[in-house]
């Protein structure tokens, strides 16, 4: 998402300040939300614990493609919205419609890794607004990644090939025909479309982060043997 941000103190700076400042608190919370769950009550109850934080402050994202697209920020709209609108999907429509989907060992996967990926990434942004991003910061912005990476779309597969099976049987969010719009959806194969789509996209993404990575990290350790 957006690396691209204005430096000037005008309004709209103030407010993306707010903004990213925030949400790197809210994701700060609900990993201290995550962790003390897990340490002391383990996996059963998490969702309860962590729902709040995790349906609120993953929906503010869709702000990051309002921001694309009235200029705040220089990036793709299209791009962002692919983006924020896949973690999306899998928070309303499989974790908050389908409990069974948060008994999968999927669901903290993908809390630990979104969490500590945003919690990084947001303060980034941030401190990059006013001018004062520390090295170790940078580091972490363009290496974290690479472990996390992996782990949350793996956490994404498993809450995904948990709900098909329910999605199949009880035929949620489908319509069936007849119906007003003569129209048929099987949610089952849209499903399944999404998740072999993450086959090309996935190591896309992947390879473009390292390729962002040898290019400012590596551009950081070449000035400093300069």
């Amino acid at each position: 998402m957006a690396d691209d941000v204005p430096k000037n103190l005008s309004p709209s700076t103030i407010y993306l300040c707010t903004y990213n400042l925030c949400l790197s608190l809210g994701w700060t919370i609900l990993m201290i939300q995550f962790l003390c769950h897990i340490l002391y009550e383990g996996r059963p109850g998490l969702w309860d614990a962590t729902s709040t934080a995790l349906l609120v402050f993953q929906s503010l994202a869709i702000l990051e493609v309002v921001h694309c697209i009235v200029g705040l920020v220089r990036s793709s709209p299209v791009l962002t919205f692919f983006q924020v609108s896949s973690r999306l999907f899998l928070t309303w429509p499989i974790l908050y419609c389908l409990p069974e989907s948060r008994d999968s060992l999927g669901f903290p996967l993908v809390l630990f890794a979104w969490s500590l990926t945003e919690i990084v990434r947001y303060l980034f942004y941030f401190l990059g607004l006013i001018g004062s991003v520390p090295q170790f910061l940078v580091y972490l912005r363009y290496t974290m990644f690479i472990v996390l990476y992996p782990l949350g779309v793996t956490g994404e597969m498993l809450c995904y090939f948990t709900a098909l099976p329910l999605v199949q049987q009880h035929r949620y969010f489908s319509l069936n025909l007849p119906n007003v719009l003569n129209f048929a959806f099987d949610s089952y194969y849209a499903f399944i479309i999404v998740i072999v789509l993450y086959i090309p996209v996935f190591p896309k993404l992947y390879l473009h982060m390292f390729a962002q990575r040898k290019k400012v990290v590596g551009d950081s350790s070449s000035k400093k043997t300069q």
